[in-house]
This record gives structure tokens, sequence and C-alpha cells, in this order.
């Protein structure tokens, strides 16, 4: 039963991709991508300091499991960006909700289950508090991503000068 859930973990929330749109999947893969990494950190400093563990699938990734951070956190990230980026406060309802369902309800069945370890040291509230700070974090990210390609485009490209400096050099030669 672990191995089944671990492998839905992994494929299922790929295959959803195909649904998302391929603007949608340009516009926000950066930030899914920059989840990654905080959640790998994250994940390597609660395996070093004992916060909480969770068997990977393949046995090589026990400090940093690979069905959750490169799959299911991942294009999670996508979609709540995808339906909740611009209202800050529907995203931050929807991260509460999530969150503290996977950590006060799904969190309490993977120790069951055996996909995660019952002797953690860090209690689920300070989980739970951290848990929203990454989607505080990940928000300005995004936001900061608009914005710096808004001004790549207007400040850095003005076309019509381009198209000056083309007309000069035709019309010097």
């Amino acid at each position: 039963m672990k191995e089944i859930i671990q492998w839905s973990l992994l494929i299922l929330p790929w295959l959803s991709l195909f649904f998302i749109g391929s603007e949608n999947l340009r516009r926000f893969m950066s930030v899914g991508l920059f989840v990654t990494v905080i959640n790998t950190l994250l994940y390597q400093a609660a395996y070093y300091y004992k916060w909480w563990r969770e068997p990977g699938l393949f046995g090589w990734d026990n400090v940093i499991p690979v069905p959750w951070i490169y799959s299911a956190y991942f294009i999670a990230t996508l979609w709540i960006f995808r339906y909740t980026y611009k209202r800050f406060w529907l995203y931050i309802l929807v991260n509460l909700l999530l969150d503290g369902g996977y950590m006060f309800l799904w969190y309490p069945v993977q120790q069951k289950l055996g996909l995660a370890s019952s002797q953690t040291t860090l209690a689920p509230l300070p989980t739970y508090a951290l848990m929203i700070s990454v989607a505080l974090i990940i928000y300005l990210f995004q936001m900061w991503q608009d914005n710096g390609f808004k001004s790549t485009h207007s400040d850095y490209i003005d076309h019509n000068r381009f198209k000056w400096l083309v007309g000069e050099r035709r019309n010097a030669r």
C-alpha cells in the first residue's frame, strides 16, 4: 500500500500537467522550481535536525523524498498559482486549508501507514507555520518574477528606437 501511494504521488501530478495549459506552465514554472529548491533545503534541514522523517520511494531518497518534493509539491504549486495568483486572500485561504489539511489530517494518516516517522521533534503547529511561510515567500517570488518580466520588456526593449536604428543604418549605406 505504501509503495502504491508513493508511486501515485510521483506519477499522477505529472499527468495533470496536460490540463494546465502551456501558457500557465510557462508562467508558473519558475515558482514551481523555486519551491522545489526551498523544499529540498527544508527536507535536508529536517533530516539533519530530526524534525521529521519520510521514507523515500527509491531507497536513496530518504533525505529528500522524490514523490513529494519533485512531483506532488512542485505540481501542486503550479495548480495553486494557476487558480489563485493575483488574488492574494484566496491564495492565503487555499494554502491555509491545504497545508492545514495536510498537517493535521493527512500527516497522521501518513504516520500510521509508515509513510512518515512518528518520531518527530518538530510539533505540527510550527511545521504548519513553516509551510505558510514558504507559501508567502513563493508568492513574493512570483510577484517579483512578474514585475521583473514586465520591466524587462517595457524598459529595456524599445521597438520603435530599434527600428529607427536599423532604418538609420540602411540610409547611411
